[in-house]
Formats: C-alpha cells, sequence, structure tokens
C-alpha cells in the first residue's frame, strides 16, 4: 500500500513546528520502506490535496488549539473531524475539507484512507526553533503511533 505522511507547520514558529519535526524523526526511520514516502509542507489545503494524489493512504501530522486543549495531547482524528482552520482561510487557498472535495470533483486519485495525527500546540505565536516542553513530550508518542500505524 502506497503511504505518505506529510508534517505540516512553520519551522520557525514554535509549536506549530511539531508536524514537521516528527515527519523528518519518521523519515529517518522509514528511509528504508520504499512504500513509504515522508514530505514537510508549510501550507495546508490545495497544496495539501495535491501532495496526497496518487497514494492509497495518507497520515498527516500537524498541530493544533482547540478550546481547552491541555498542551502536549495527541489526538487521532479524520478529516471529517476537522472544522475550518484559521491558517487556511484566505482568498489564496481553501481549507482541507474544501480542498479534499475540489479533488474528488476533479477526479483526482486520493487516498481513501486519511489519518491526522494532531498535537495540541501551547505556543504557535512565538518565533522559535524550539518546541514548549508538553509538545516536545508529545513527539515519541506520535512517532510510535505512526510507526504502529503502518504494520496494520
Amino acid at each position: 500500500m502506497s503511504t505518505i505522511i506529510i508534517g505540516i507547520g512553520n519551522p520557525v514558529l514554535s509549536d506549530d513546528s511539531v508536524g514537521i519535526r516528527i515527519a523528518h524523526m519518521l523519515a529517518h526511520e522509514l528511509r528504508a520502506r520504499p512504500d513509504v514516502e515522508t514530505r514537510e509542507l508549510w501550507a495546508g489545503g490545495l497544496r495539501l490535496m495535491e501532495a496526497l494524489k496518487g497514494h492509497e493512504r495518507a497520515i498527516i501530522i500537524d498541530a493544533i488549539v482547540t478550546d481547552g486543549g491541555k498542551p502536549g495531547s495527541v489526538y487521532t482524528l479524520q478529516p471529517s473531524d476537522l472544522r475550518q482552520s484559521r491558517n487556511t482561510c484566505c482568498a489564496h487557498d481553501a481549507g482541507f475539507q474544501e480542498a479534499l472535495e475540489l479533488g474528488v470533483m476533479l477526479g483526482l486519485n486520493l487516498p481513501r484512507q486519511i489519518t491526522i495525527w494532531a498535537v495540541e500546540a501551547d505556543d504557535v505565536e512565538t518565533f522559535s526553533e524550539n518546541l514548549t516542553r508538553d509538545v516536545e513530550r508529545a513527539v515519541p508518542v506520535v512517532v510510535e503511533g505512526v510507526m504502529r500505524q503502518l504494520t496494520v
């Protein structure tokens, strides 16, 4: 099964970089797996939909900010679990759901199985290349969970 792992985030915006960091670690762990491609993206929406093309399964890793969420909490979600993102609401892109719907309408070969690993962020506004303590602790949890998911 062709799988793509995509880490999303901004590498210099504290906890927003968690998806990219985890994808980088997974790329190292999975370098001998020709059936798994690992990518890092700095934007969602249409760019993400384009990266998903041609794969049977996708694993997306990103930071998330929820009302009352505890920093470092790890969630596994499906695309239907997501509501509009504050970062993809602009005239030049689309939200994740809209991008997937557009891809289906265009007849693109998109994955039938999409899992989102989200880490509750503490700080997504400070320019820093460091994760906060709670988010840093979540990194090995997600790496191990994704590795387990790949064996299924």
